[in-house]
């Protein structure tokens, strides 16, 4: 992939964000078996700490976006990054579950803390408006090609099955993290905003939150695919299993190939809220194809799959585009930390509620479900435009202090 046409800062964000990448790939994919046959840990242990972690991330995680504002983006990003590469040492010497609680929660915090960061870094690194959405497309495009290919080089360790095996690819995955820290301290980011006098923390205004909710609604296409989809082909279509990853196969390929391209239309307030609406409708249109699929057998169902799954990849890479850009662009530039850290607490929501809600209410209703989902998503699409030209420029944007 060419990092050529990004500007400086630019093409180094993307550098960090593929090597780092690359080591929560090695970690994804061999975390699980190290905990539970060199710890000695269970599933249910494994999945409890993280769950816990998850939920207490969710408050801790704004204290990114406060920091970003006060020491800058590139400082606070870097030292992210050097703390997940502790943990990484640190995890290599658990041997307790209370060990590994304590260890999880401070990385899942850590790492719930950057986004924002990140994108508070390309706004202040990366002047054109036009470019730091590029920046931001390309970092989520090399994000999933280092996922990919950390995961494949995670086999080393899974084949070999011994203690220190997974301790080197912890040492791994703890230089990735170092070599992503060192990259983001060599961008230049521009000088910040003086902060006005005000309480510890200050709500975004009005039509930010708004704008955040309805965001929380469309990031759900995440759930279904991780979660939603799965169940539905294997217990609601006639389709074959291999179906599945297939689909998944499809989804990242999609999103590779149409992050960047699709980023483009982000261009201004009015097209990138055209831009929301326009996922809204494009995920409702999935929706109704996975209700089809639930109704169909063999290789129409197969059809009626492939179609929801193209659908969801496109909505969600106008989503994303959308979101990236209205979120910076709607943020007063002296507190924009803060508001980013809120706007990315309904990311953090979605994947802590999205399984619950997909489970308990759109898997449960059936056909019924995707329909009602179908609705939520051309709603929450519609409104968000309307809410974004509503709420205008940053520069006329006033934080509600409370």
């Amino acid at each position: 992939m060419r990092l050529s046409g990004l500007p400086a800062g630019g093409g180094r964000l993307a550098a960090a964000a593929l090597v780092q990448s690359l080591g929560i790939g090695l970690f994804m994919a061999s975390s699980m078996a190290f905990f539970t046959r060199q710890v000695g840990l269970s599933a249910n242990q494994v999945g409890a700490g993280l769950a816990g972690a998850g939920a207490v991330a969710l408050a801790v995680s704004l204290y990114g976006g406060e920091l970003a504002d006060r020491y800058g983006a590139r400082r606070v990003l870097a030292g992210l990054y050097a703390a997940r590469a502790v943990c990484c040492v640190v995890y290599a010497f658990v041997t307790s579950f209370w060990q590994f609680l304590a260890v999880t929660l401070f990385a899942v915090c850590v790492d719930r803390a950057a986004p924002p960061v990140l994108q508070a870094l390309v706004a202040g690194s990366v002047p054109d408006q036009r470019d730091r959405t590029r920046v931001l497309a390309v970092v989520n495009v090399v994000r999933n090609v280092g996922l990919g290919a950390g995961a494949m080089a995670a086999g080393a360790a899974l084949v070999s099955d011994t203690l220190l095996a997974y301790q080197l690819t912890l040492s791994a995955i703890g230089l990735a993290f170092l070599g992503g820290a060192a990259l983001v301290l060599r961008v230049t980011e521009a000088e910040r905003p003086a902060v006005r006098a005000k309480p510890a923390w200050a709500l975004p205004h009005r039509g930010y939150l708004a704008l955040t909710g309805l965001n929380f609604l469309l990031m759900f296409f995440d759930t279904l695919l991780l979660v939603a989809m799965p169940v539905w082909v294997l217990e609601h279509t006639d389709a074959p299993r291999i179906t599945v990853s297939v689909l998944f196969t499809l989804n990242t390929a999609l999103v590779v190939v149409l992050q960047i391209p699709v980023s483009r239309f982000a261009d201004g307030l009015r097209r990138t809220s055209r831009l929301m609406a326009g996922a809204g409708a494009v995920l409702a249109v999935a929706g109704l194809c996975f209700a089809a699929a639930g109704g169909a057998g063999g290789w129409v169902a197969v059809g009626w799959l492939g179609a929801a799954v193209v659908a969801l990849s496109l909505g969600e890479v106008m989503a994303n585009s959308a979101g990236w850009e209205l979120s910076i662009a709607l943020a007063p530039a002296e507190v924009r930390g803060r508001y980013l850290a809120v706007f990315n607490l309904g990311l953090s929501a979605e994947r802590v509620l999205g399984p619950i809600v997909v489970t308990g209410l759109l898997l449960s209703a059936g056909t019924a479900g995707w329909i009602g989902a179908a609705a939520v998503f051309l709603l929450a699409g519609v409104t968000g435009e309307r809410v974004a030209l509503g709420t205008g420029t940053r520069e006329a944007a006033q934080p509600v202090e409370v």
